[in-house]
């Protein structure tokens, strides 16, 4: 029996990322590349996810926030703690956030 988080939330998320300077700058999260503005889809799996850059204008790293879903507090409620062990093995508990700016100066 699977867990309300692991059966309601998708297995990948996409998380919009940006760049305070409005630059476009090539930016990797999980090993996939992208350029800024642009949308990356990740597996949502529990683990940090950091957006890293070499363009010397950014910081070269910046986390993208996480947060525990919705869907995981209501499996507490009603299917206790199996469930929620399920959706915590699965890492779909949690939720990345939808957009990441990079903090970057004008060139």
């Amino acid at each position: 029996m699977s867990g309300c988080a692991s059966v309601m939330t998708a297995e990948q998320q996409t998380i919009n990322i940006t760049a305070s300077n409005n630059e476009q700058i090539e930016v990797t999260v999980d090993d996939k590349k992208v350029v800024s503005p642009g949308v990356v889809t990740v597996l949502r799996d529990g683990k940090d996810k950091v957006v890293r850059t070499t363009d010397k204008s950014c910081d070269s790293a910046t986390p993208i926030k996480k947060e525990i879903t919705g869907a995981f507090w209501g499996n507490i409620l009603i299917g206790g703690v199996f469930g929620s062990t399920t959706d915590s093995s699965t890492g779909k508990m949690w939720d990345y956030a939808d957009s990441v700016q990079i903090s970057c100066t004008n060139k």
